[in-house]
């Protein structure tokens, strides 16, 4: 009598625990946007007899469920709590958290890495009248405090060698350091970037005079990670570099709507206060960049083929050619292209671009 008791007792705990849960559940708003994850929570899926027997609705109806849990950020970081400091795991789900930061594994995927290559190199094959150069921005991880998996210098230079043909390879591997890096986030921090400019101008024999230039902060970065790692961070202090040269240059967007070119700002500081401060360089995506530098003792150009880390180099760049060209083929097919850019003989190319990209070569709109 007394066993079964407490066995009932323990059920009727348990289902007024679960009760107070769905209680609260139907009580609170459900959210719109995951904002420490910087995504749009799950919507509430639609029935029907497909989804229902394909199993797709159960698996939509777990995350909707799941993003309107009550006290779900509060739960989240007591998860993050015991991984990392009670149980002392070295990560939460491939994210790592350390002295030097956080950041997340990311491991070479060699199939995609060289589907990458091929397409990149295919594409630069073509720019024959260009000095191609080829520069990857390596994982954060690799400059961490400890040993972790996942991106594999070594083996990107070897796939980098077997997959192409027409690039001069610079390496910045060495010229970077986990202080580089923003704690939070997996980009690089711009006025740290003096090595790299060094060793990009010394390979494509140009000039980078910044290293003199005032350094100002924009306010407080908030980066990926901050959100993903439910632990208390301090967030980083967005800083910037600027001169004569980078305020007097003109930059231009090109609007996808109309396919006009459109003046716009090297720094945007409504940016800055968004979801991503780091839109604040350049205003984050666009998918074409041309800054003119009036103040150029060269009449070079330089065109970037990037990802988001060549956001924050490109003003630094700018100070070297008479113009810059930033294109992103995420968002302009390489097809569509030669409408607004037209390539002049002699000039350098660039091509910068991260790992994580590089794993995701359907991203890339080379056709």
């Amino acid at each position: 009598m007394k066993e079964r008791r407490g066995q009932l007792t323990i059920i009727l705990v348990f289902v007024l625990i679960l009760g107070a849960f769905c209680v609260l559940h139907f009580m609170t708003a459900p959210p719109s946007v995951i904002v420490s994850e910087r995504r749009p929570a799950a919507a509430m899926p639609r029935l029907s007899a497909d989804a229902v027997f394909s199993g797709q609705f159960m698996k939509d109806f777990e995350r909707y469920a799941a993003d309107r849990f009550p006290y779900r950020e509060q739960l989240r970081t007591l998860k993050a709590f015991n991984v990392f400091h009670v149980f002392q795991q070295t990560d939460m789900g491939g994210l790592y958290l350390d002295r030097t930061g956080a950041g997340s594994f990311r491991p070479i995927d060699e199939r995609s890495f060289r589907l990458s290559l091929q397409k990149l190199d295919g594409y630069a094959g073509g720019l024959s009248d260009l000095h191609n150069y080829l520069a990857l921005v390596p994982d954060k991880s690799i400059y961490a405090a400890r040993a972790y998996p996942g991106y594999d210098p070594a083996l990107a230079a070897s796939l980098i060698k077997e997959e192409t043909n027409n690039f001069t390879v610079i390496d910045l591997a060495g010229t970077l350091t986990a202080g580089d890096y923003y704690r939070t986030d997996l980009h690089w921090d711009q006025p740290e970037l003096g090595a790299v400019t060094d060793r990009l101008g010394a390979a494509m024999q140009a000039d980078f005079p910044w290293a003199g230039a005032e350094v100002k902060g924009a306010g407080p970065l908030r980066g990926n990670y901050y959100g993903q790692i439910p632990l208390p961070m301090a967030p980083d202090r967005l800083t910037y570099v600027t001169d004569d040269v980078i305020k007097q240059c003109r930059v231009q967007f090109l609007n996808p709507r109309t396919g006009e070119m459109e003046d716009g700002a090297m720094y945007d500081e409504t940016g800055a206060q968004g979801q991503d401060p780091y839109d604040f360089f350049l205003s984050g995506a666009q998918p074409l960049i041309v800054i003119d530098n009036p103040q150029a003792k060269t009449d070079r150009e330089l065109y970037v083929f990037r990802d988001s880390f060549g956001s924050s180099i490109a003003p630094l760049l700018a100070s070297g050619y008479a113009r810059v060209t930033l294109i992103d083929f995420r968002y302009i097919d390489s097809r569509v292209l030669p409408q607004f850019v037209t390539f002049k003989p002699g000039s350098d190319a660039l091509f910068l671009y991260s790992s994580q990209l590089l794993n995701n070569p359907t991203t890339l709109l080379i056709r």
